[in-house]
């Protein structure tokens, strides 16, 4: 469980900070407020995706991986 914590709060930090000021510097109306709730929802989801799904993914393909081996 606090492994997943941390996974969620490094994944909503470098993805949200990213996109936050990406989409700051690239948006020609500079609107810092805009900036920073797409930042924030966009982090959220992709913290939640290393969380909760990747790990899904990269189980199922290790799996598949697997059986073709044997």
């Amino acid at each position: 469980m606090k492994q997943k914590i941390i996974t969620f709060i490094t994944g909503f930090l470098i993805y949200g900070l990213l996109f936050g000021t990406f989409m700051y510097f690239t948006e020609a109306n500079k609107n810092i407020k805009s900036g920073l709730f797409q930042g924030i929802f966009f982090g959220t989801s992709m913290g939640l995706f290393d969380t909760f799904i990747l790990p899904k993914i990269n189980a199922y393909y290790a799996n598949k991986k697997r059986s073709k081996k044997q």
